[in-house]
Formats: C-alpha cells, sequence, structure tokens
C-alpha cells in the first residue's frame, strides 16, 4: 500500500470515529481541571487573592463525563455543588444547556429544581448559588475545549467568600465522589 494510500485510509477511519458509539464511564470521569477541556479562568477586574480563597475553599466537584478538547465536538459536564455553594459570577466561550438531576439551584429569584435546567448563550455573565440539599447538574456543550472568564464584582466576591467561610467545614465531610 502506498503512503499516499495509507493516509487517506487513516483520513478516512478519523472521519467515521465521529460517528460511532462511545460510552464513558463515571467513575472513570476526569476531574474538569485535569482534562484540558477549560483554559484557566481569566478574571477581570483581577482578584487573586479572592480567587485563591475560593479555589480552595472546597464545596464543588466537577467531572468531565464526554468530550475530547483536541478533537473538539460534543461536551458532557457533571457537577456537584455543595449547600449554600455561591459560584462566582462568570461567562464561557460557548453555549451551553444545563440540567438539574439532584437538589435545587437559585439565579437570583429564580428556583430550579430536579428536572429543570435553563440555556447559557456564550460570553452572558451568569451565578447562582447551590440550595439547601446541594446541586447535581448536566453541562452539555457542542464543543469541548471552552474558557472561563470570571467577572464578579469585590462585592460579589464578599458574597461569594462569606459562602465559603460559613461552610469550609461541611463541606469537606461531603463526598469526594
Amino acid at each position: 500500500m502506498s503512503e499516499t494510500t495509507t493516509q487517506e485510509t487513516v483520513a478516512q477511519e478519523t472521519a467515521r470515529g465521529a460517528h460511532r458509539r462511545e460510552t464513558f464511564r463515571f467513575a472513570e470521569a476526569l476531574p474538569l481541571h485535569e482534562s484540558g477541556m477549560m483554559s484557566m479562568p481569566v478574571m477581570s477586574p483581577e482578584a487573586p487573592e479572592q480567587f485563591l480563597e475560593w479555589v480552595s475553599g472546597g464545596g464543588q466537584v466537577v467531572k468531565v463525563l464526554f468530550g475530547d478538547p483536541e478533537s473538539g465536538g460534543t461536551s458532557l459536564v457533571w457537577s456537584r455543588f455543595s449547600p449554600g455553594y455561591v459560584l462566582p459570577r462568570h461567562s464561557h466561550s460557548a453555549d451551553c444547556l444545563y440540567y438539574v438531576t439532584r437538589g435545587e439551584l437559585r439565579m437570583g429569584a429564580t428556583v430550579l429544581g430536579e428536572g429543570d435546567g435553563f440555556f447559557q448563550p456564550a460570553d452572558r455573565p451568569y451565578t447562582y448559588t447551590a440550595g439547601p440539599d446541594g446541586v447535581e447538574i448536566l453541562e452539555f456543550r457542542t464543543t469541548s475545549p471552552f474558557d472561563m472568564r470570571i467577572t464578579e464584582t469585590l462585592p460579589g466576591w464578599g458574597r461569594v467568600l462569606d459562602a465559603v467561610r460559613a461552610n469550609r467545614d461541611d463541606w469537606a465531610t461531603q463526598p469526594k465522589v
């Protein structure tokens, strides 16, 4: 077989690969920060001290169930946020469809529970707070690589860090999954 024919065969097999069934297992899912799917968060305005306290506060588990940052395509992320967890105001570079599988979340006056969800357009900031029993959500995107731009205000960081300080010890007892 010639080199050209081999290259064409590999290209054809690669193209077909995007249309085959693929399975995934929760037990094998990588944490989001280890998957390469989301770039390091960019912050505006800069708030490095607040960011570090939030990240180290616990209260969240985020795993990539499906996706490949190298080839792009659809991705599915599972997230669990402990009771009272406040997600800082942020946006992503991709549209996302969120589906609540357990617990509830609060977005202002809106409460979403099991079976509810919301669509968040790319580059539109949002925030929410996990309900009294926490929340588990699925995040569906049409792309695997995406970013996170944190746009929380300094007063907003106060709300986020108040939640971290009030709940850190309880969050530490939550299952790590």
